[in-house]
């Protein structure tokens, strides 16, 4: 029997007050109080992770770190040392804003797509997704490592021990995940993870049943030892390669491979908003383009008024984000690639000048990309796959720091395949259909390239400088929306982050499609749209929003609550 979510998260929570060193009577739910030190998670033990390296006198780099380890444990269907994610710092004393590019990438040997076999026949759409095939090599580890170089305080080592800890004691089986291992014949979809999630008679455990990953404790001990050469060193890396052989067809990934992934250092993309100047991720990241965009389109077009109820607004936001996703399908790739025009692509002139394109009658479905020069052509319309399972991190400190990490391994459980505890990525799916003869892609797959991405981690400056909003989300090509939309109900209508995430979902990340949150106000909206010529489907739009927001010299904050998540502080 499924527990109510607010019971089971107080049961999470009571759990997750005995597996840590911060005094319980110190943290807080942070909705609607502020405090100096704030984190958001999709889960309760990675947001108290993180409190005890606050606490601790660690950076929001490390605390970040020690959440992201338990989150591999507690929502291995997300997230994890097999997967990928982007990264962005805030250094306040210094003014520094960096981000590192930690995305799961192309092995040395590839096909021209990974619908593509060796022997260049086409391979059905739906077993490759989750074979061995479809493994990135993975780049988490080496992206936190230079994190960590650059603004870690307490030493790597300290970092695993919660992960550790709850790995060994366990932790209670969580909702969310319980509902993706629920459905028919899950025993026969996800056979790796049987012996961890299921019972005798092939059903999955119940919502709260203690669950413990003796293989993930001994996978941390010796990261936390070795640093990412702990994953690989001492048989890992072969073990990953021969984990990665099973399934629907091998992958084509070495050792060599694993031991060549590195994180690379990317300059972040900000742009104005109102009084405000928002700063995500750069390609091979799609996502901070299409938010940029979106922004200042509505901006230009909404004379101030930025209502989500209004059927009015809801089309120019809609409009806007029809042509910041045909920009982006026809220009992001991997940039140590393919020239990707981003300056010119988030520049306020050029933007602006889209917006005047939107007809505040009738909606565009296949609106046409932007012109710029670049290196490479033809380049053509691209529609690529975007898995659904993904992971938030935001967290604040009391000098003004901010952290904001995305990380993914793709689909729900990847590749569904499990090694040593963790569970390896499905991220190639996210590369273009191969491209026909005399056609170039900027996603096509190659050797040793990333693959595009929605992930989009952001921090939001104020007019003194200081970072006022930090966060992201999970959810596929809709996260695009899912920031856009609570930055536009933070920034411009003064929501609380609690308020903003609450908000029934509205995305044109389906090509052709608007899309309508189930069960929610937005529903509401959908004649009035179809009268100005939407396709509007309305489906259930799981996102996994975390934000936290500057009040006085604190923070509130929140978690999705479509998701088992927290925003705590103290």
């Amino acid at each position: 029997m499924r527990l109510p979510r607010s019971l089971m998260t107080a049961l999470l929570l009571v759990f997750a007050a005995g597996c840590g060193t911060v005094p319980h009577e110190k943290i807080r739910r942070i909705a609607e109080q502020p405090e100096p030190n704030a984190v958001t998670t999709a889960h309760p033990l990675a947001t108290r992770a993180a409190l005890e390296m606050l606490e601790r006198g660690g950076s929001p780099v490390d605390a970040a770190i020690a959440a992201q380890m338990v989150l591999g444990l507690v929502e291995p269907q997300s997230s994890g040392v097999g997967g990928g994610s982007v990264l962005m710092i805030w250094e306040a004393a210094s003014g520094t804003l960096t981000s590192f590019d930690g995305l799961a990438s192309a092995p040395s040997r590839v096909t021209p797509s990974l619908r593509t076999d060796v022997d260049g026949t086409r391979l059905p759409r739906l077993p490759i997704r989750r074979s061995g095939r479809a493994v990135g090599v993975p780049g988490t580890l080496p992206a936190f490592k230079a994190a960590h170089e650059r603004f870690g305080k307490l030493p790597w080592r300290d970092l695993f021990e919660p992960a550790i800890r709850i790995a060994e004691d366990g932790f209670a089986l969580p909702p969310y995940m319980h509902g993706i291992l629920a459905v028919d014949n899950a025993a026969k979809r996800y056979p790796e993870f049987v012996p961890l999630y299921f019972g005798a008679d092939g059903k999955v455990l119940p919502v709260g049943s203690i669950v413990r990953n003796h293989a993930y404790a001994q996978t941390m001990r010796r990261i936390a030892e070795r640093g990412p050469r702990g994953l690989l060193d001492g048989g890992g890396a072969a073990r990953i390669v021969a984990a990665a052989q099973r399934g629907y067809r091998p992958t084509l990934m070495t050792e060599q491979d694993l031991h060549g992934a590195r994180a690379v250092e990317r300059a972040p993309i900000c742009g104005p908003f109102l009084a405000y100047k928002v700063c995500t991720m750069g390609p091979p990241s799609f996502g901070g383009i299409v938010v940029l965009q979106i922004l200042q389109m509505v901006e230009a077009r909404a004379g101030a008024h930025f209502d989500f109820n209004d059927p009015e607004f809801v089309h120019l936001y809609a409009e806007a984000g029809r042509l910041a996703q045909a920009d982006r399908r026809r220009y992001v790739g991997d940039p140590g690639f393919v020239t990707v025009p981003t300056a010119g692509m988030v520049a306020p002139s050029y933007v602006r000048r889209r917006a005047q394109s939107i007809d505040p009658a009738r909606a565009n479905l296949k609106p046409e990309p932007g012109r710029f020069d670049v290196v490479r052509a033809p380049l053509i319309s691209d529609a690529t796959n975007q898995g659904p399972m993904t992971s938030q991190i935001a967290i604040a400190d009391a000098k003004g720091n901010a952290v904001s990490v995305t990380t993914t391994i793709n689909l729900n459980f990847g590749a569904r395949i499990m090694v040593d505890g963790f569970v390896l990525n499905d991220a190639l799916i996210n590369f273009s259909a191969a491209p026909k003869p005399g056609e170039y892609r900027a996603n096509q797959m190659a050797a040793r390239k990333r693959p595009v991405s929605a992930m989009a981690p952001t921090i939001v400056f104020g007019p003194d400088g200081r970072a006022v909003a930090v966060g992201g989300s999970a959810g596929a090509g809709f996260i695009v929306d899912y920031i856009a939309s609570s930055l536009i109900e933070m920034l411009a209508n003064d929501r609380s982050p609690a308020e903003a995430l609450a908000r029934g979902h509205i995305s044109t990340a389906t090509p052709g499609k608007l899309r309508l949150e189930e069960g929610t106000a937005a529903e509401s909206l959908a004649p009035t749209l179809r009268a100005k010529g939407h396709a509007v489907e309305i489906k259930p739009m799981v996102s996994g929003l975390g934000f936290l927001r500057r009040r006085s010299e604190g923070w509130i904050g929140a978690a999705d609550p479509r998701r088992d998540g927290v925003a705590e502080g103290w």
